[in-house]
């Protein structure tokens, strides 16, 4: 079981793009997409590599300078992530924007483990979240003088590369949801990992590593190419003090959320595989022929918002049939913005969908054909045309206040962005996890290691609600 000093930290490290970086100075206001995530807390993933006899000073005289190297040149494309989220203390004095400045770096913390047992952080079964946090770095505000007045300064991005003897490491990611969406990180991840990987070749030269940088397309800061026409961006603004103080218990008007610690929960990891996803869409269309949408993403995210409903009851809860159950996620909408955005827009573009059942329906023999066809009915109400997009944005805050969280199933992640596919050199990860799940109580989704056609579904719950789960799950799938 992992404790507060379960990791020796070796080196903090200050990382700032090179000096011969074009711009010396960047500044993102936060478009109306950006907004909303000012309130929430930090994203936080988690990327673990096998390296078998990897000693410490390997890793200290020739990965982590090389790791530096290659992240130092990658920031020159990707200035916002070595810069600061600036939130004013109120609309009198500005709004919110990311800033670069000259001279501005990115936290780089390098550490050692030799007390967590990292066959059991790369398994699939059940492992206490909390052996998981010291392998991931802080988010840290400040508050400073900006300007004239008081504003709140937040890195937007801290990284974590963790040795573990003998055995591989680790590289832990958090970062603020305003500088970008999971599309842009990982997009700046890729660049990364493909930087790195050219950097452990024997011949790699400057004009190679160039060429590397040039191969991904460099990403696109034009805010003026999102139209706030609905105003949106202040109402989001004016929303965010009420929503602190629902949420986060802040008594305060602090517009950074502080990220919960919660030590309760087990995280665990269900793969689906290609042929099993094949059936459940079979299954959906034999009891619902007229589907107005359906995808890998409706059946798995059906399959496991009914068992997340079923399981509550096993597992101690006290549930009515008339309750209300609500599922939510979000859809990058680039290509369908008026203009459409370049696919390397980096920032946040996507758009909420939100269904809601009650519980007696998706408890019942029709449970799965009913919550697929509402989660696609709500991707496809939602994507039918530009209009649609955002016509009830202004609720999306408010309305969450007379929700029930424990009756929300979120998504976060997606298989698009594989973080198994990210080789820094030393082949592609053994396990993936996405560890904010924890505290944002959502589902997570992701690629596969073993195939491209398999989904991984992780989740954290408590230790009797997993068990539940992991039963009703398997038994679901079994029967097909």
């Amino acid at each position: 079981m992992a404790t507060a000093d379960a990791v020796t930290v070796l080196k903090h490290s200050l990382v700032s793009p090179p000096s011969s970086a074009a711009a010396t100075e960047m500044s993102l206001p936060l478009t109306f997409l950006d907004m909303p995530w000012l309130h929430f807390s930090p994203i936080q993933r988690l990327v673990l590599y096998e390296v078998p006899q990897l000693s410490r000073a390997h890793f200290i005289e020739h990965i982590i300078p090389k790791l530096e190297h290659s992240l130092s040149l990658t920031l020159q494309h990707f200035l916002p992530l070595a810069g600061n989220l600036i939130v004013p203390s109120n609309s009198n004095s500005g709004t919110p924007e990311i800033r670069y400045k000259n001279g501005s770096s990115l936290a780089l913390i390098i550490a050692d483990c030799t007390t967590t047992d990292f066959n059991y952080l790369t398994a699939n079964h059940a492992r206490n979240c909390r052996d998981f946090h010291p392998l991931i770095p802080e988010l840290k505000p400040s508050t400073e003088d900006d300007s004239g007045s008081t504003a709140r300064i937040t890195p937007v991005l801290a990284l974590q590369v963790t040795l573990f003897p003998d055995c591989g490491m680790s590289i832990g990611i958090s970062n603020h949801h305003t500088v970008g969406d999971a599309g842009s990180i990982f997009g700046f991840m890729k660049t990364w990992a493909a930087l790195s990987s050219k950097f452990f070749e024997d011949n790699i030269d400057r004009d190679d590593a160039a060429a590397t940088l040039v191969s991904y397309s460099p990403p696109c800061y034009d805010r003026t190419m999102i139209k706030d026409t609905k105003g949106l961006g202040s109402i989001f603004w004016d929303q965010g003090v009420v929503f602190i103080k629902l949420f986060q218990n802040e008594s305060s008007t602090d517009t950074t959320a502080k990220p919960m610690t919660k030590t309760d929960k087990v995280r665990r990891s269900f793969v689906i595989s290609r042929n099993n996803i094949e059936k459940l869409k079979r299954l959906a269309l034999q009891k619902r022929p007229q589907l107005v949408h359906l995808s890998s993403f409706t059946v798995i995210c059906a399959h496991v918002w009914i068992c997340l409903v079923k399981c509550r009851g096993p597992s101690g809860e006290q549930v009515g049939e008339g309750e209300v159950e609500h599922f939510c996620c979000l859809a990058d909408c680039r290509g369908r913005m008026d203009p459409p955005l370049p696919s390397n827009y980096f920032g946040n573009c996507q758009t909420v969908i939100r269904k809601n059942e009650k519980n007696g329906k998706l408890i019942g023999e029709e449970g799965f054909p009913i919550a697929v066809e509402s989660i696609g009915e709500g991707i496809h109400q939602r994507l039918k045309n530009n209009d649609s997009l955002f016509d009830d944005a202004d609720k999306w805050l408010p309305d969450t206040a007379g929700i029930n969280l424990d009756r929300v199933v979120s998504v976060a992640g997606s298989p698009r962005y594989n973080y198994y596919n990210l080789d820094f050199g030393w082949g592609k990860p053994k396990k993936f996890e996405f560890i904010s799940i924890e505290t944002s109580g959502a589902i997570s989704l992701s690629g596969s290691r073993e195939s491209d056609g398999d989904i991984e579904v992780g989740l954290s719950l408590s230790k009797p609600r997993m068990d539940a789960f992991t039963a009703i799950f398997n038994n679901g799938l079994d029967s097909l």
